[in-house]
């Protein structure tokens, strides 16, 4: 089953293959959805998207996002670091110091 967006999407397609504008479509969404509409600025970016011949309906996968998991990971990685650094730091000033 397609989430009420993902719908949207499938039926802004539906209305760029009919002809309609950019502006037709807004309209006749927000008549189905009212509320729920997507804005004025997602149905005219989803209708260039499918004009310019996407034909994927579904979100585009993020760039620059981590699976939390893997970023959990990194965080105790760096942590440890960070922790190291400052004990050779502190190590490297007693041996300057005597």
């Amino acid at each position: 089953m397609l989430s009420a967006n993902a719908e949207q999407r499938a039926n802004i397609k539906f209305l760029t293959k009919l002809g309609k504008s950019a502006t037709e479509t807004y309209n006749l969404l927000t008549e189905v959805y009212g509320d729920q509409c997507l804005s004025r600025t997602q149905v005219f970016e989803w209708f260039k998207k499918f004009m310019e011949g996407r034909k994927n309906v579904g979100n585009d996968p993020k760039s620059g996002r981590n699976d939390p998991e893997n970023n959990a990971v990194f965080k105790e990685e760096k942590k440890g670091d960070v922790i190291v650094e400052e004990h050779e730091t502190a190590i490297d000033g007693e041996d300057e110091i005597t």
